[in-house]
């Protein structure tokens, strides 16, 4: 069983990230001269993403996260378990400070990777994190991937939270909703997992709030939160719309003089919305809104589907 990732905020502010994945490439590139960590760390579009072989999709920041991070750090430190080895290597202002050490690592089972950083007060507003904000990121993160296990470790709040989803996006809609009267009072949820050859899959719950309230909307693209939506939200829009215009069509219930709207529709209705997607296209470096074209009529065509039949 796969152990969990751990994200830890340590008392002096740095912020550390393990897994137990295969591990950084530590061997050195025929062409660069330089170990995978090194290069992964010091070179923008170093990632292993950039395989399609490897990776069907991708969440990271066009392949230059964890350099950039790197970058903007007055210290990082970075330790990989693969092959019954330990390998150490650190980095300052965005550079090597220590050559690649190897030593026999103390757990022979052992793998993945740490990285350790601190982040530089004079490139940001300020160095400290948003700890409500990560803390939410990474909830949405074990709710969105199945199977994974987030641990986050708070030593400045003294604070410990596990995060696992067994029922995912509709256990996390619930929960969000405590409460409040729903319609349906289980959300409703549909995923497709993408096939061969194609380049969408989606996940989504839904409800509506009969009283009135806030609702609960939120949008992901291979994992990232698209805060300012964009066109996967677009198409879950239109495509609900649809299947309900459909729906009621088929079954008589609503004058002919009467259609619905996008108003009638959306008004008051919660949503989570995970879209898996191959090479998308954002609006900013940020990722907080998706701009790809073909996403909207994929989620449209999704979103149909299980709704006009239902």
């Amino acid at each position: 069983m796969p152990k969990p990732s751990k994200v830890q905020l340590h008392s002096d502010g740095s912020l550390s990230v393990e897994d137990d994945g295969r591990g950084m490439p530590t061997d050195i590139h025929p062409e660069f001269g330089q170990s995978g960590i090194e290069l992964i760390l010091t070179r923008l579009h170093a990632g292993g993403k950039f395989s399609t072989s490897n990776y069907e999709v991708s969440g990271g920041l066009h392949g230059v996260g964890i350099s950039v991070v790197n970058a903007l750090s007055t210290h990082v430190e970075v330790t990989v378990w693969r092959d019954s080895t330990q390998f150490d290597m650190a980095f300052e202002n965005g550079a090597a400070v220590t050559p690649l050490t190897e030593s026999v690592s103390s757990n022979k089972r052992k793998r993945g990777t740490r990285v350790h950083f601190w982040a530089d007060g004079s490139f940001f507003d300020t160095p400290k994190f948003n700890v409500k904000q990560l803390k939410h990121n990474l909830k949405a993160k074990a709710v969105l991937a199945a199977g994974l296990t987030i641990e986050f470790t708070d030593d400045i709040n003294d604070e410990k939270v596990v995060w696992q989803f067994t029922d995912g996006v509709v256990e996390y809609l619930s929960e969000q909703l405590d409460g409040l009267e729903t319609l349906p009072e289980a959300p409703f949820y549909y995923n497709y997992d993408a096939k061969a050859g194609e380049r969408a899959g989606v996940t989504f719950a839904l409800s509506w709030l009969p009283e009135g309230g806030t609702p609960i909307q939120e949008s992901y693209v291979n994992l990232i939160p698209t805060a300012q939506g964009g066109t996967h939200v677009n198409g879950l829009r239109t495509g609900i719309l649809e299947a309900l215009r459909e729906f009621c069509d088929i079954h008589n219930l609503l004058p002919r003089s009467v259609k619905l709207t996008a108003e009638d529709v959306w008004d008051g209705v919660n949503y989570i919305l995970s879209l898996k997607f191959s090479e998308p296209q954002f609006s900013g470096q940020t990722k907080e809104r998706l701009s790809s074209r073909e996403a909207a009529a994929a989620v449209q065509t999704l979103a149909k589907m299980p709704l006009a039949c239902g």
